[in-house]
């Protein structure tokens, strides 16, 4: 039987042979390979076209990268502290939220034209996907020794911001325009957060003033009204009240002492007549001018009840008034008088015990106190009459007044009468100061009282104002220092972003990576080609040597007679290999060409290779 394949097998006369159902070998497989090498062939060559084609054809993606470095601020912390306290990374992340704004994005768009087909036909959300999906950003972290914890730790020292772009010119310009966006909005950030601080201290400040004032004055009010009552008094007011209950003990011992002079004086007075005539220690009455001319006035007015007035006596005495007048002036004889009229009805009284009424005696008695009764009563109007009094001392007992009060006229009554006036005046002062000085201690007790309530009040708001007044300088501390820190911002000496690595137009596309694309596609056109031959030979029922005729009729052969080929067959062999030899060669020079054109050039990979085989 001859079947066309390698060989020609001749089976025995023999039973059948047993089945076997063995795994193909190795050698089978590649066997199998050998045959079907032009449908592998082709396969692979076709599927590493489409994958050249894919590389060469796909469209190159430029990435423009440009890195921004945190730097910390140049001025020691210790000396200034900046008033922004979140972190670098916190930071950047609202940084970027401000920047990725729709009007940013669109603004970039139409500025440098990007995504022309999309904006005829999409709607403005796929153009921001879109923007979104090409601008990256990405931290930059470093290993670093943190002074608190003293151990190493991970800090962002840096960060990137790239843009993908069709072309290098636009992907360096959208993303240089990128990073000026994140470094202003740095700056503008910074400034307007120290500039809220300082704003927000001022408004606290002014808060502040305004309740410091307010305070204030409900304490100035506050001290008008208890100002004897107020904490800083107490110590004042317990001395006066110590004072004053002293004075009150002292003027009540006055008193117990003039009410007992009082009393003796009182005693004394009792003893002595308030008119009583002063003898010297021989028993001669002590005269003084007023005296002298109160006593003639006395004898004149006596003689001049039994005498007429051309009385020589009468006349005398009437002389020797008048000279007295002139050197004394008008002196009141009502004692001298009211003493010889007391004495004068003494002896009428006597008188008229021992004599009838009409006896000489009893009558010149009776004109006698009739006389002086009438002197007596005109006595008040010559002292109020003195110069009519002197010319004529007639006139005086002859007009009609009220009768005149005695008036003491003993020197030791009047002694003892001015002591006990004194006394009295004495007591009523005393009197007076000792209700002033009772009056004083109740308003002390009664400010002693009040002091606890009052002074409680008054801590509360002496603590409220010092409170308030620390705050205060608290503050404005806190305010210098924003203000400060604000100045550094705006001289740029805080934390700060620093372009380090500017984006530049990119000289080789970020993808694809043709060269990944090609290996790829070589891998992918061998598994091609192996499996189209696998799957072939699978689905091939021919019969082509001993085994697959065994397989086949479980019969085993006689012998296995060679393949004899025809000229035809051995024709078309010498074509098949001549083309796969021009097939390698062409393979060889389009891998060539690609990787002069992709790569690195002929020349350059030359003179690199004649480099190291002479090193």
């Amino acid at each position: 039987m001859s079947v066309p394949g390698t060989q020609v097998s001749l089976i025995s006369g023999g039973g059948l042979a047993p089945a076997r159902d063995a795994a193909p070998s190795l050698a089978d497989r590649w066997a199998a390979l050998k045959r079907r090498r032009w449908p592998a062939m082709w396969t692979g060559a076709v599927v590493l076209v489409i994958a050249i084609a894919a590389a060469m054809l796909w469209p190159p993606t430029y990435r423009s990268t440009g890195t921004i470095l945190i730097e910390q601020q140049e001025l020691p912390e210790d000396l200034v502290q900046s008033t922004i306290t979140t972190y670098a990374d916190q930071r950047i992340q609202v940084i970027s939220q401000r920047v990725m704004t729709t009007d940013n994005l669109l603004r970039l768009i139409d500025q440098f034209n990007l995504y022309p087909a999309l904006r005829r036909n999409e709607p403005r959300e796929v153009l921001l996907a879109k923007m979104h999906k090409d601008i990256h950003f990405d931290m930059i972290s470093a290993d670093v020794m943190d002074p608190r914890a003293g151990r190493a730790t991970k800090a962002d020292i840096a960060f990137s911001v790239s843009y993908d772009a069709r072309t290098p010119d636009t992907a360096a310009r959208v993303a240089n325009q990128l990073v000026s966006l994140y470094l202003d909005e740095n700056l503008n950030n910074r400034k307007q957060l120290s500039a809220d601080a300082e704003d927000f201290l001022q408004q606290q400040a002014t808060r502040l003033e305004q309740n410091i004032s307010t305070t204030q004055s409900k304490l100035a009010a506050f001290k008008d009204e208890h100002l004897n009552s107020l904490p800083d008094e107490e110590v004042v007011n317990r001395e006066t009240l110590v004072r004053s209950q002293d004075e009150l003990r002292d003027i009540d011992t006055q008193l117990r002492s003039l009410d007992s002079q009082s009393t003796y004086l009182d005693a004394q007075l009792a003893q002595i007549s308030p008119t009583s005539q002063v003898y010297t220690s021989t028993g001669e009455r002590v005269l003084s001018p007023a005296d002298q001319l109160k006593y003639l006035r006395t004898q004149y007015d006596s003689l001049s009840a039994f005498y007429a007035a051309d009385y020589p006596d009468v006349v005398r005495l009437k002389r020797e008034i008048e000279g007295l007048e002139r050197d004394t002036g008008p002196v009141n004889s009502g004692n001298d008088l009211q003493r010889q009229l007391e004495q004068a009805r003494t002896d009428l009284a006597q008188l008229r015990e021992r004599y009838a009424p009409d006896y000489p005696d009893v009558v010149r008695a009776q004109k006698l106190v009739d006389s002086l009764t009438q002197a007596i009563k005109s006595a008040p109007a010559a002292a109020a009459a003195p110069s009519s009094a002197a010319t004529s001392p007639t006139a005086a007992s002859t007009s009609s007044s009220a009768p005149l009060a005695t008036q003491p006229d003993n020197p030791a009554y009047i002694e003892i009468k001015a002591q006990r006036e004194a006394a009295d005046a004495q007591r009523v002062s005393l009197l007076n100061q000792r209700t002033t000085v009772q009056a004083t201690i109740a308003e002390l007790e009664n400010r002693l009282a009040a002091t606890p309530g009052v002074e409680r009040d008054y801590d509360s708001l002496t603590n409220e104002l010092e409170n308030e007044e620390l705050q205060y300088r608290d503050v404005r501390q806190k305010q210098m220092e924003a203000k400060i820190s604000e100045n550094m911002e705006d001289e740029q000496k805080g934390e700060r972003f620093t372009l380090i690595d500017p984006p530049l137009s990119p000289e080789q596309p970020q993808s694809p990576n043709r060269k990944l694309l090609m290996a790829l596609g070589l891998v992918l056109a061998l598994a091609a080609g192996v499996g189209v031959a696998m799957l072939l030979e699978s689905r091939d029922g021919s019969v082509r040597n001993r085994q697959d005729l065994e397989a086949l009729l479980r019969v085993a052969p006689l012998a296995v007679l060679p393949r004899l080929m025809t000229r035809g067959e051995i024709s078309r062999q010498r074509w098949r290999r001549r083309f796969a030899l021009m097939g390698a060669v062409g393979g060889f020079a389009i891998m060539l060409l690609l990787t002069d054109l992709f790569y690195r050039p002929l020349d350059v990979l030359w003179a690199v290779a004649l480099r190291r085989l002479s090193g």
